[in-house]
């Protein structure tokens, strides 16, 4: 399941990037899925979002979650 979900939100996030600001409900709802299914694997989901919005992990953490 995690490597299923894990290569659609890579497809999807090539086409166009999902953040809380351009998708929220999508990112959200994958932040949740994430976090309650895989977890070992959030640390790396945030990192890469941050990075997809070019802003620093702990400032993404503090204004998005």
């Amino acid at each position: 399941m995690n490597l299923m979900l894990n290569h659609y939100m890579t497809h999807l996030s090539k086409r166009t990037p999902v953040t809380p600001q351009t998708n929220p409900e999508l990112w959200y709802s994958w932040y949740a899925v994430v976090k309650e299914d895989a977890p070992e694997v959030l640390d790396e989901f945030i990192e890469n979002t941050a990075a997809k919005m070019e802003l620093t992990v702990d400032y993404f953490t503090a204004e998005f979650l």
